[in-house]
């Protein structure tokens, strides 16, 4: 619960790299936990800093583990075991300056496998990262970051990114540079592209395992920070289910004063309402009297006729008879358009529309019969037609 608040379920890694041609490419994987199990969200490379920087500006990501493989990367096996990191720097490249770099050793069966880089070229990186306010909690170097793997896959080959690696009992037994290939893997139950592999690595020993490799100060800043946001939306929640109390409280009373002085009102205006009420009654009775007189009921019956009498082929969508002489507006006196009906609808075939409009004429109660608008040109399927009839 607590890894879910601070890093969501989204967990993403990048890893500089390069290929066969020596161009830098910059790989990302997002794994996503469901139900105890990861699961690739997103995998995909860019061939360009600023493709990848815009594309995680756009996402949601707000933090990744770096992992640094491309050129500027230096690494070197020496047959050299259970030493201090120090003194393995100082045999493998003994003319660097020690405090210039950033270090990570990759334990194998013959010695040890050491990836340095330039502490100004890593903040160089995650400053670039922090300016689209993309975290960066841990940085791993080359092939040094598969650490992480090297219990599961136990024996034979794998690839990463541009290298492969070699394994037996657990333990790696050779890294060979520069070999790329195109290989896909099973592990744990997710396949995975050998491009990938590091950036797997990468996200199992830092979410998983919980360590921090680089300098703990970025990790412990964004968990400040987290921390800060948590409790800043935690507040804020408290302080507004207490306006809420307050306005709900509040808004009862005012409601209880506002019945109150409506009652007052009503009984003030009580004889106003009472004249409104009885010229809206005879408005309504005249309204009443008028629909009475219009012969309703036989304008249903002419209605009933022309829907018995439609032809398969025609497709209704709008039947009015009386309609409104105009749109109704608050305050105007509705009015009706007297022994009319209003008919409209699509015809597929153009045949027995003619035939069924024909047989309309002939019908002793139509006075007239107006076709206000008919695709008559198109003479083809779907075409639409409004027709007037006025009754006699």
């Amino acid at each position: 619960m607590k890894d879910r608040l601070f890093f969501g379920n989204i967990l993403s890694a990048v890893e500089y790299s390069f290929d066969s041609d020596g161009n830098e490419i910059y790989i990302h994987l997002q794994l996503e936990k469901k139900k105890q199990k990861l699961e690739i969200k997103d995998s995909r490379r860019f061939f360009n800093q600023d493709e990848l920087l815009q594309f995680l500006k756009e996402s949601s990501i707000r933090h990744t583990i770096l992992v640094l493989n491309n050129k500027q990367v230096l690494s070197k096996s020496i047959e050299t075991k259970n030493e201090l990191e120090e003194i393995i720097f100082k045999r493998a490249f003994p003319s660097l300056p020690s405090k210039e770099f950033y270090k990570r050793i990759l334990p194998t069966n013959t010695g040890t496998y050491l990836s340095v880089v330039r502490e100004s070229y890593v903040a160089s990186v995650i400053k670039e990262f922090a300016n689209i306010n993309i975290n960066v909690l841990d940085v791993l170097l080359g092939n040094t970051a598969f650490s992480s793997l090297v219990s599961i896959i136990e024996n034979g080959e794998i690839s990463t990114s541009n290298t492969k690696l070699t394994l037996a009992n657990s333990a790696v037994t050779s890294v060979a540079t520069k070999k790329f290939t195109n290989e896909d893997y099973k592990i744990n139950g997710l396949q995975i592209n050998n491009q990938y592999i590091l950036s797997l690595s990468a996200i199992v020993y830092f979410y998983l395992n919980k360590e921090v490799s680089y300098k703990q100060e970025y990790f412990t800043a964004y968990l400040e920070k987290k921390k800060f946001n948590l409790g800043y939306k935690i507040i804020l929640g408290i302080i507004f289910f207490l306006v809420l109390l307050n306005f709900i409280y509040f808004n009862n009373y005012n409601t209880e004063v506002n019945r109150l002085t409506q009652q007052l009102e009503i009984k003030k205006d009580g004889k106003r309402k009472l004249i409104d009420l009885k010229s809206n009654v005879k408005k309504k009775r005249k309204l009443l009297s008028e629909l009475q007189n219009s012969s309703a009921f036989s304008v249903a019956k002419y209605s009933d006729q022309i829907v018995s009498e439609i032809p398969k082929s025609i497709l209704l969508s709008e039947l009015i008879y009386q309609p409104l002489n105009r749109v109704l507006k608050k305050g105007k006196e509705t009015s009706f358009k007297i022994k009319e009906i209003e008919v409209k609808g699509v015809f597929n075939n153009y045949i027995e529309f003619t035939s069924w409009i024909d047989n309309l004429e002939k019908k002793d109660w139509v006075k007239q019969l107006l076709e206000l608008t008919t695709e008559k040109a198109k003479r083809k399927k779907n075409s639409n037609f409004h027709i007037l009839i006025l009754i006699e």
